[in-house]
């Protein structure tokens, strides 16, 4: 009987002790103080363009002003421009030209370069 007690009490502790580290973690279940995440299919209101944003993904919406060589500079939904480098490791899908309603993944890349409102495309693609 004492061995039974023991036992309980043993999976009990482990237990706690589980789920306090989830929690730190944001890891607990739905109900938890973890971020809720965005939706793909909601309109961007543009990037927040600050040095903390550096790494960060952003979607950006809008029409392509121009391409000025390895820059497309994006009017986005919130009346912004947004300069997108694009490079070898961007994924473009099909023929994007000029005045296009786009959709792109972007990062922002080093803090002089997001404060100027540049950012590296991930991906673009026709809206």
């Amino acid at each position: 009987m004492k061995q039974i007690v023991a036992l309980s009490l043993g999976v009990l502790v482990t237990f706690a002790l589980v789920s306090g580290t989830y929690a730190d973690q944001g890891q607990a279940g739905s109900g938890g103080t973890g971020k809720k995440a965005e939706s793909p299919a909601q309109a961007a209101p543009g990037p927040i363009i600050s040095p903390q944003t550096v790494g960060h993904i952003e979607t950006v919406e809008g029409e392509l002003l121009r391409i000025d060589k390895d820059v497309y500079v994006v009017k986005d939904v919130s009346g912004k421009e947004v300069s997108l480098l694009v490079d070898k490791d961007t994924k473009v899908d099909g023929n994007i030209a000029a005045h296009d309603q786009i959709v792109a993944q972007a990062t922002a890349i080093k803090k002089e370069h997001a404060q100027k409102g540049k950012w590296h495309a991930d991906s673009i693609k026709k809206r």
